[in-house]
């Protein structure tokens, strides 16, 4: 949450004409459907929703936990997967007012999640410029 994903792979997406695709976005009303179905219920929409965009081309945003399950991380096994970090003050100051339902536990997901992002590829520095973490993230996957 907060890292850039979006608005960088956007950028990604532009500089070399390939679709951009928001795993959020096609999931669709995140805090409605966790109020809905909770956790176990969005996470469970979360992979369907991945299965069916793996194998298509572009340049793809996950959601912060999105590399938690051990599947989603299998069906990304084929993509270059390059995980956005900065402070947790940071992340924390640029979601708020934003309504994610677990906006309020940042620290404690940052802490919880380290394993999984670094299982699932290498880290970007996101602190900075959008189109300079962009140019990192080119540079990984060059």
């Amino acid at each position: 949450m907060g890292a850039g994903k979006s608005t960088v792979g956007r950028l990604l997406a532009a500089r070399h004409g390939r679709p951009f695709v928001d795993l959020d976005q096609e999931i669709g009303d995140i805090p409605a459907l966790w109020a809905k179905e909770g956790e176990v219920g969005f996470r469970r929409r979360e992979t369907a929703t991945l299965e069916t965009i793996v194998g298509k081309e572009g340049v793809l945003a996950l959601g912060g936990g999105t590399v938690v399950a051990d599947t989603n991380r299998a069906l990304l096994s084929e993509w270059k997967v390059v995980v956005l970090m900065a402070p947790v003050a940071v992340l924390a100051r640029r979601i708020v007012g934003s309504g994610r339902p677990l906006g309020g536990q940042m620290e404690a997901l940052w802490t919880a999640r380290q394993e999984s992002w670094r299982l699932a590829g290498p880290w970007v520095e996101a602190e900075e410029d959008p189109e300079r973490v962009a140019d990192a993230v080119e540079a990984l996957c060059a």
